[in-house]
């Protein structure tokens, strides 16, 4: 997972827009909004930093960002303004959008409103020449366009507007140069990665929020077990604080995944992850259930593991590909359970 956020921030740093009329150094257009959905109403104010999401409802990757802007939104507090931006389509309701602020609550943790016919959407995404969402544009404290870019990429935006230190121009060049780097150390053997990371982090502290989940990862494949779950555990902080299943199964997933060779796994975070995840989904999801179920495999629970595998299984239902694949699994599981039966004849 870490390196495919890696992959998608050089990807999203790459893309650029095409017939753009509104580019970085321009000024930012005015919100108009029909509704205010959540939050106060946002109108520009000099020396105030900005940024402007454009997303929907039925847009995944716009789903798996609202927890990532919801802990920029308290990281910054009354430094950055953050606005989700949506507007009606044949699939995009203010019904299903009411229904989604109120559903995730604090893993929407910023404002969020509904576009006045389209006015913001043209204004911005139109005149950027951008089609897809999830869609950032960071508006800086004299009201021009910073940045416009993916929000897995405005971590290192911001922390280097806050300082006063960003450069419309370079700066884009720069993230990617850090990306690549934070990549390429991910990559590495596991008797190197881990002090290249920390290295890395030295050198560029405003890297930190970005690496977390790789240093999670590459500490537990150091076998640095108690260090690894210091920092599993800030991210299940984050997780529930934020409603986010996906960094909460991302933390179970990683203690528990059978592919990794761990000489010792933190099972009870590893649960305590997986069962909140679990919660946040309503049962619903594949594969969350999936790791859960793996964590009561390595806890010994063969008859708990079959059962949550089974209810896996039946959520999975409308994946072929993921179906077999939780299938196989439990298939094992009861191949095994059945041998220990035998045993015990």
């Amino acid at each position: 997972m870490t390196r495919i956020l890696f992959v998608l921030a050089l990807a999203a740093l790459a893309a650029t827009a095409q017939e753009s009329t509104l580019k970085p150094g321009s000024d930012a257009p005015p919100l108009s909004i029909a509704k205010w959905v959540k939050g106060d109403p946002v109108a520009f104010e000099k020396g105030k930093i900005y940024v402007v999401e454009f997303w929907a409802t039925w847009c995944g990757p716009c789903v798996a960002s609202m927890p990532h802007l919801s802990e920029l939104q308290d990281a910054y507090k009354d430094k950055v303004t953050f606005v989700g931006v949506t507007k009606e389509d044949e699939h995009n309701t203010l019904e299903a959008v009411e229904a989604m602020v109120k559903e995730r609550g604090p893993g929407m943790g910023y404002t969020v409103a509904w576009d006045d016919a389209g006015k913001t959407y043209d204004a911005y995404m139109k005149a950027a020449g951008q089609n897809g969402i999830p869609c950032s544009y960071v508006v800086d404290g004299d009201g021009k366009i910073a940045y416009i870019g993916h929000p897995v990429t405005l971590d290192l935006v911001l922390a280097w507007l806050v300082a006063g230190t960003w450069d419309p121009a370079q700066g884009p060049a720069k993230m990617g140069a850090l990306y690549q780097r934070a990549q390429e150390i991910f990559q590495m053997d596991r008797s190197m990665a881990f002090p290249a990371l920390v290295t890395f982090e030295k050198e560029n502290p405003e890297m930190a929020p970005m690496i977390e989940e790789a240093k999670f990862h590459l500490l537990l494949r150091a076998g640095k077990t108690a260090d690894a779950s210091a920092v599993g555990a800030k991210m299940v902080e984050k997780g529930i604080r934020f409603n986010s299943p996906e960094k909460l199964n991302q933390v179970a997933w990683t203690i528990v995944d059978p592919a990794t060779d761990l000489k010792d796994r933190d099972l009870d975070l590893a649960m305590k992850a997986a069962q909140k995840a679990v919660e946040l989904t309503k049962g619903e999801d594949g594969a969350i259930l999936d790791t859960l179920a793996r964590a009561h495999y390595w806890k010994g629970d063969l008859a708990k593991a079959i059962e949550i595998q089974t209810k896996a299984v039946e959520k999975a239902a409308s994946n072929p590909e993921m179906l077999s694949e939780l299938q196989d699994v439990l298939e094992a599981y009861k191949a095994e359970a059945a041998e220990k039966a035998k045993g015990q004849q």
